[in-house]
C-alpha cells in the first residue's frame, strides 16, 4: 500500500511538472512572466524547468531508444 501511494505521488509530480511545461511553451505566459520576473530570473527559471522536463523524461527516452 505505501508502495502504490509513493507511485501515486510521483505520478502527480510528473503530471504537475509536465502541465508547467507546457504552461511556460505558451506565448502569453512565456510575456507574463518575463514581464514579472525580469530577463535574468525568468532564464534562470526556465533552464530549471526545462533540466527538470528531462530529468523526468529520460527513462521515456531512454526505453524509446531501446526500441527497434
Amino acid at each position: 500500500m505505501k508502495t502504490l501511494k509513493k507511485l501515486l505521488v510521483l505520478v502527480c509530480i510528473g503530471c504537475l511538472g509536465y502541465g508547467v511545461s507546457k504552461l511556460l511553451h505558451k506565448e502569453w505566459a512565456q510575456e507574463k512572466l518575463f514581464g514579472i520576473l525580469g530577463e535574468d530570473t525568468y532564464l534562470t527559471v526556465l533552464d530549471k524547468v526545462r533540466l527538470l522536463g528531462d530529468l523526468l523524461m529520460w527513462p521515456v527516452d531512454f526505453v524509446r531508444a531501446l526500441l527497434p
